[in-house]
């Protein structure tokens, strides 16, 4: 049984979102698209937490990453829709609980 306490505990945890990352969620979702450089200027972090952070975010599916090409090349950022955040949150919550009960039985 106590394999399955942690495997809970390493869902919820997965799934959980830093206060960090709740904060450049929202920015996101306010302002549109940004650049780390800008997402870190506003929210007062630095740069190298903020590219760590996003890169996780990207991961995850909650955030989407594009190449621009603006008289420079880069990235830019933009929250995932947040309907479809919660679609995917709630599908892989299903499958990791499936795969639990499949241990259980």
């Amino acid at each position: 049984m106590r394999n399955v306490i942690l495997d809970l505990d390493k869902i919820l945890k997965d799934l959980s979102f830093k206060p960090s990352d709740a904060r450049i969620y929202s920015l996101l979702l306010e302002k549109g698209e940004m650049r780390v450089s800008e997402i870190a200027k506003e929210l007062n972090l630095s740069v190298r937490f903020v590219r760590d952070r996003l890169k996780d975010l990207c991961n995850r599916g909650i955030v989407k990453k594009e190449v621009v090409k603006k008289g420079w090349l880069g990235y830019v950022y933009k929250a995932e829709n947040p309907v479809e955040v919660l679609k995917k949150i709630k599908s892989k919550i299903l499958k990791e609980f499936e795969r639990l009960e499949e241990t259980l039985e």
